[in-house]
């Protein structure tokens, strides 16, 4: 039993095909999955204090955001999914500024009031 040559070669292009045809229908679909992930990212970071640490990365998640609205309105999915994905990252980056802002606010305050009990524990007593 013998195969001819060609077989595989027909099976490898029915298999690009398939793959292309798959890839090509899920470009299609309209990404809601994705601008709601985004709306999500960007409300946590709204619950943060992103907005009052990192503002200018907040407001890019925000437009982004409304972009991905605005290309799913429009039927331009692609766009849609990239905007969308880039607010997500836009999100978290300033929901991580924010925090680590926060953190380091926190940090000067305690350093502050270890400061001032330290000043309080070597003062010298009344005999």
């Amino acid at each position: 039993m013998s195969f001819s040559p060609r077989i595989p070669q027909w099976f490898g292009y029915l298999l690009v095909g398939g793959v292309l045809g798959v890839a090509g229908c899920s470009a299609a679909r309209p990404p809601e999955a994705d601008v709601a992930q985004a709306e999500l990212a960007v409300r946590q970071a709204a619950e943060s204090k992103a907005p009052v640490y990192a503002p200018s990365e907040f407001r890019v998640a925000q437009e982004k955001t409304l972009g991905a609205q605005r290309a799913m309105s429009a039927e331009e999915y692609t766009l849609a999914r990239r905007l969308a994905e880039q607010a997500v990252t836009d999100a978290q980056l300033a929901q991580a500024r924010a925090g680590a802002a926060d953190a380091q606010k926190n940090t000067e305050e305690v350093r502050k009031t270890m400061n001032a009990l330290q000043s309080e524990a070597n003062r010298p007593t009344a005999p």
